[in-house]
């Protein structure tokens, strides 16, 4: 590949945010994703070359971690929403009262 590897900073962004995944802080995992979503972003501009083989092999390694974790941030998320359902207690739907209540006479229409 050239001397400017494209791969290199997906690689490295992808690191990043696995360990960030790992150390539970929601401020390093967001600041990780957007700087793999700008690495991306420089790797479709930088894509008008060809990938000679090893960079393919290396491109399909990266896809396959980043669908790893794109499996590990559902269940991260499942697991949030669950610890919080336990935390907080259930909201009910209607705030004003049963949605079968009729309008006030005042607000139908004549006929």
């Amino acid at each position: 590949m050239a001397a400017q590897d494209p791969l290199s900073p997906i690689e490295a962004q992808l690191q990043q945010l696995q360990a960030a995944l790992l150390s539970s802080d929601p401020l390093t995992l967001e600041q990780g994703a957007h700087a793999l979503r700008e690495a991306a972003a420089a790797l479709v501009q930088a894509r008008a070359q060809p990938l000679d083989e090893p960079a393919q092999q290396r491109l399909r390694t990266v896809a396959r971690e980043l669908s790893q974790l794109r499996e590990q941030l559902a269940r991260v998320l499942a697991l949030s929403e669950r610890q919080a359902a336990s935390l907080l207690p259930p909201v009910d739907a209607v705030t004003y009262g049963p949605a079968s209540a009729t309008p006030a006479r005042i607000y139908r229409a004549p006929g």
